[in-house]
């Protein structure tokens, strides 16, 4: 371009040169259509530009979204990690922050849950502390998440491939001085193959072994030595160590022994990063099943396709044989089959109809379906049970918080007895001192033991995620290795929860269909299994309940036509009443409709055992186990569920405060108790016992707070929780006595020079593999008693 040209445009108030007037015209344009946004966008100054990526700048108003005071929660995506180490120091020096409530961090995915105030930090003020010590932060989503795991695997393949490559040139080169034996090469020759290898091991060093020093560099930097500080220091002092020998043409050099250290190695993390690539790729696929666009039936009956997250509350929307449904609905016209078995992990098709519930999430399978959105937002149920699952990922067992913690300090004696070998071969004279020394620093590396814990972990969530099985809380897994007493809930928890009227006795003057409006009008407000009997049926006549009250476990009252009503139990109606023998005797649950004054009507409800309870409950009690069945029922109907299932600890007509006593009581012998049940009035009793176990069609509140939940119907997947719990605590167990009996086995090995660094780097690649490897057997393990009822 003519030097004496000057061209450019004046843009917020500096003059900008360009290289051409054709540049100049299309700035301009971009400006004057009001797109200068551009420049703050464009990706060319990505690195240089604010921390804060624009899906997320609105969280730094206090005034967006109506947030302020409040605790708000973002994900983010953190870049970087290693090691359990780098989480432990990232979520302590996170939750110092003034103004953050919670953070943490999810081993197999990355994720991290940010709970913070904006009054007191912003979010970007967040991200610039992550990246103060050398991490960087991403707003969440799944695609993006994609996108990095896609760009790790690259990036891991592209290093494993230059180390190969260059390894391959280093060992033949090494093989023949070794072959032929130093002695006999000229010194001129063997200077020259000498400096050949220095050269093929550069890329190496440079490239392949880059993310182990710049995360070492980072670890010192915040003096917190990590599990690489170890590993860039034999990389280092081998590689240094050779081409000093090699300049002086004496003393040994290792080429070889540097170059397959960091082959071996990153082959180890590289499976390592497969099972979490399998355990991210499982548990993602929730968030990735919602569709992006929804039929939305309008008023005039046309249909508008919308996107999915504006659906509203009470719209109603089409679903096409093949749709994936966007919404948890109700149905209101239509019946199909649908596959739930991204929620449920059963493959069985599931028919539905009228009335029924349908997740967002699943496959319509048959036919058309017209529904009405019941549930959007973070309350569905995919939103919630992928927020559980992030809590249980994030969360540890105190013991592995503990070793996390810890680590950098069995770092240091690593470095500290590396440092007193090579002191001690220096004093002594001895020739190889320096090999000794690098034998003692690599074979000790602690990569395996950091591996043991999470590896095993995420390998078990995985097989149970698979299975339909939601674990919610870490350290659930774990307590449940251990307990022996395990207490059942009755209705809707051993019995399928799909209660129906059998028989009806009057009482009182009243017709029955009175007596059943009467009931279904106050069952409205309940979510008791036994409600959904008197849902079930046809209502003439539709009440208006006024100031209804719950009775936990027992019934509810309210005020009709200026008439107080009471439905529930003998109990609790024997309590109003003040009576004392009960009128009726029948084998099902008994629901009695009164007022103030008089019975009105009884009504017999039945259930059916849920399928997979008889065999559960068998395998259990081989299993050793004492199982307990509480339940707020008739005497009648309880004993004869104990005696179908064989269970012989039973109460019947017990509280809430009395299930709650039970587990008190247990708890103060010293015998941790598991409480299974649906959650329906017993929120309290699930949080007292040690482990929460929910079953299908569980309350949204017992989903919330309940460690585990089985999301499908069949009772059949609680032997695999059971199960794995044992076998991941015994996997846990053979990683780490793998871990500590090499450690401690090939030490004395090394610092009495029986071990080359060649063969420290392949002993520890390899055990940090057989740990890995280990771990991901709990993929594959089926446990026992998987015969159908």
């Amino acid at each position: 371009m003519p030097r004496a040209q000057n061209w450019g445009i004046h843009f917020d108030g500096e003059w900008r040169a360009m290289c051409c007037p054709g540049c100049a015209s299309v700035a301009e344009a971009i400006i004057d259509n009001g797109l200068a946004d551009f420049y703050q966008k464009r990706t060319a100054f990505s690195e240089s530009a604010t921390l804060i990526p624009e899906p997320l700048s609105h969280y730094d108003s206090p005034a967006a979204d109506g947030m302020g005071g409040e605790i708000n929660e973002v994900s983010l995506i953190i870049e970087g990690i290693s090691c359990s180490a780098c989480i432990w120091l990232l979520e302590r020096h996170v939750r110092q922050l003034n103004g953050v409530a919670s953070f943490k961090i999810n081993y197999a995915t990355r994720r991290a849950q940010l709970e913070f105030c904006l009054d007191s930090i912003l979010l970007s003020e967040v991200l610039t502390a992550i990246r103060a010590i050398g991490y960087r932060a991403l707003p969440y989503d799944a695609n993006k998440q994609f996108l990095v795991l896609q760009a790790e695997r690259k990036d891991f393949i592209g290093r494993i491939g230059v180390a190969l490559l260059f390894s391959m040139q280093v060992m033949m080169i090494t093989l023949g001085v070794y072959m032929a034996g130093i002695d006999t090469i000229e010194t001129q020759m063997l200077s020259f193959l000498r400096w050949i290898s220095a050269f093929l091991s550069l890329p190496v060093i440079l490239y392949s072994a880059k993310p182990f020093l710049v995360a070492a560099y980072r670890d010192m930097k915040n003096a917190m030595p990590g599990m690489d500080v170890p590993v860039a220091l034999g990389i280092s002092l081998g590689f240094i160590a050779s081409v000093w020998n090699t300049w002086l043409l004496a003393g040994d050099t290792y080429y070889e022994s540097v170059c397959m250290f960091i082959l071996f190695l990153l082959l180890a993390r590289y499976v390592e990063f497969l099972t979490r690539w399998y355990a991210v790729s499982s548990s993602e696929r929730l968030t990735q099943a919602i569709p992006v666009v929804a039929k939305k039936l309008l008023s005039d009956g046309s249909l508008e396709s919308v996107a999915a997250k504006t659906l509203q509350l009470g719209d109603e929307i089409q679903i096409n044989p093949g749709d994936v449904i966007p919404a948890d609905s109700l149905i209101v016209s239509g019946t199909s089959q649908v596959d739930e078995s991204i929620l449920t992990g059963e493959n069985e098709p599931i028919n539905k109809s009228v009335g029924d519930t349908v997740l967002g999430g699943s496959h319509n399978l048959q036919h058309s379906l017209v529904a009405k959105v019941s549930c959007v937002g973070k309350a569905s149920t995919l939103s919630t049970i992928s927020r559980l699952i992030d809590r249980a990922h994030s969360e540890k067992p105190n013991w592995v918080e503990l070793a996390d913690r810890y680590a950098s300090v069995f770092v240091s004696m690593v470095v500290l007895l590396t440092v007193g070998t090579a002191w001690y071969g220096f004093s002594q004279g001895a020739e190889d001192w320096f090999s000794t020394a690098l034998s003692v620093l690599v074979v000790t590396c602690p990569c395996a033991l950091s591996l043991a814990t999470p590896t095993a972990y995420t390998a078990a969530m995985s097989a149970l995620f698979n299975k339909g099985i939601i674990i919610t809380k870490g350290q659930a897994l774990d307590k449940l290795a251990s307990i022996k007493h395990v207490i059942f809930d009755k209705t809707g928890t051993l019995t399928q929860g799909v209660m129906r009227i059998t028989h009806y006795q009057q009482l009182a003057q009243l017709e029955y269909q009175e007596c059943l409006d009467l009931a279904i009008s106050l069952e409205a407000f309940s979510e008791h299994p036994i409600a959904r009997a008197f849902k079930r049926e046809r209502q003439d006549k539709v009440y208006q309940p006024q100031q209804v009250k719950h009775v936990n476990g027992a019934g509810l009252m309210a005020n009709i036509n200026q008439q107080d009503y009471y439905l529930g139990s003998w109990v609790y109606i024997a309590g109003v009443l003040a009576l004392e023998e009960e009128p009726v005797q029948m084998s099902g649950s008994l629901v009695y409709l009164a007022t103030a004054k008089q019975l009105l009507a009884v009504f017999e409800i039945e259930d059916d055992i849920r399928q997979g309870a008889v065999s559960t409950v068998t395998w259990l009690q081989q299993q050793g186990k004492v199982l307990h069945l509480v339940s707020g029922d008739r005497a009648t109907p309880v004993d004869w569920l104990a005696a179908k299932l064989g269970i012989e600890r039973v109460k019947s007509n017990a509280s809430p405060v009395d299930k709650l006593n039970e587990i008190e009581c247990l708890q103060q012998r010293g015998d941790p108790a598991v409480m299974i049940g649906d959650g329906v009035n017993d929120a309290p009793i699930m949080a007292k016992a040690d482990v929460s176990i929910s079953v299908s069609g569980a309350s949204q509140l017992a989903r919330s707070s309940s460690d585990i939940l089985l999301m499908g119907d069949d009772m059949s997947a609680l032997r695999d929780v059971f199960a794995l719990s044992s076998q991941t605590r015994r996997v846990i167990k053979q990683n780490m006595c793998w871990a500590l009996v090499y450690n401690i086995g090939a030490l004395p090995l090394a610092m009495a020079g029986q071990v080359e660094p060649w063969q420290a780097a392949l002993g520890m690649s390899v055990s940090s593999l057989v740990v890995v490897l280990n771990s991901f057997r709990l993929r594959m393990l089926r446990p026992a008693g998987q015969e159908n009822d």
